[in-house]
């Protein structure tokens, strides 16, 4: 089969796309034929080296959806042929608060989905949701758990809440935004690009701002008629404290990355008179994953998908990210 690996840490001319050996399914374990794959910020930190403990040569890739081509001997052979979404991590460990030891986000040091298939345990795929395509099913997985355990299981959302969404653009932003949506909640957002901040007001915004405007919290609840009540936040940085600014007293700051860097001069006298939560949030646990998935099914969410690249020019689509102008999702066309 077909596969993008990487061999050394530099730039994208070290992604290779390379003939290797079919992977074989682990005992009871499945194939999946990979569809389609997408692009999160991890996979550009890897071949940058930004991250830790790179093992290489790697076939990176946490996200993907497509079909089951074979079961192992003590697996279920009635998944044989259906389309499956794959479950972006292994090993959550036993406490659902948190992440164990063990944890592990697929691709590196596990072979990862910029393939043309992947062995996994029977337990690592899931359904996927009917009315779908296979783009948009790979852009789900990661940024989908993401944004659903930020939402529901550390930011409480509820119907009639205002969310605000930073940075929206990003994969785990967008569909923050559209989850947020399908569970009853009005949203805003903030970014640098007014493009971004238009496309968003198309798909429902009621406040867009652009967070390098001075004050721009105060701007942001003059359009939306009210601070926010819960703020999902994945890119830190010298202008955290906005963020506590912007949130409406007993609101609730859920952190799920750090795109711009360490959070700065937090005033934490208006946390604590404000009385504000500012909760940290990693990926997902399995019950987060199906219920995500469920949610999705049942109100027929769709992830945004900003293009789809060949495989055989994978490297392009690591580009892309890595200038990070895309609205929603970058796939790979995992066929092609």
């Amino acid at each position: 089969m077909r596969a993008v690996r990487l061999h050394q840490i530099g730039g994208p001319e070290n992604l290779k796309v390379e003939e290797v050996p079919d992977p074989q399914p682990p005992p009871g374990g499945t194939v999946v034929r990979i569809e389609a794959a997408a692009l999160n910020h991890r996979d550009v930190f890897i071949r940058q080296g930004l991250y830790a403990r790179i093992q290489l040569p790697a076939i990176l890739g946490a996200d993907g959806a497509g079909v089951v081509e074979s079961v192992a001997a003590g697996g279920d052979p009635s998944w044989v042929g259906r389309k499956v979404v794959i479950v972006p991590f292994d090993e959550w460990g036993p406490d659902p608060r948190v992440q164990g030891k063990d944890f592990l986000i697929r691709g590196m040091p596990r072979p990862g989905t910029f393939a043309e298939k992947i062995a996994l345990p029977q337990g690592r795929i899931a359904a996927m949701p009917e009315h779908l395509s296979f783009p948009e099913a790979a852009a789900l997985p990661l940024a989908g758990l993401t944004a659903y355990r930020a939402l529901v299981t550390r930011g409480e959302v509820k119907k009639g809440d205002h969310v605000l969404v930073t940075g929206i653009g990003g994969g785990v932003a967008t569909i923050a935004m559209v989850l947020a949506q399908a569970l009853g909640a009005q949203v805003s957002v903030t970014s640098g690009c007014d493009e971004k901040l238009s496309r968003a007001k198309s798909l429902g915004a009621i406040a867009a701002v652009s967070y390098k405007q001075k004050g721009w919290e105060k701007e942001l609840a003059k359009q939306a008629g009210r601070p926010p009540d819960v703020i999902v936040d994945g890119a830190g940085g010298p202008d955290f404290n906005a963020l506590v600014l912007a949130a409406a007293p007993a609101g609730r700051i859920v952190s799920y990355g750090s795109t711009r860097g360490p959070a700065e001069k937090i005033e934490l006298t208006r946390v604590f008179f404000k009385q504000i939560d500012i909760r940290g949030s990693t990926m997902g646990n399995d019950a987060e994953f199906h219920a995500m998935l469920e949610l999705v099914a049942r109100e027929k969410v769709k992830p945004l998908v900003d293009r789809v690249v060949p495989l055989s020019r994978y490297a392009e689509a690591d580009q892309l990210m890595e200038k990070g102008e895309q609205m929603g999702k970058i796939v790979v066309d995992c066929r092609k």
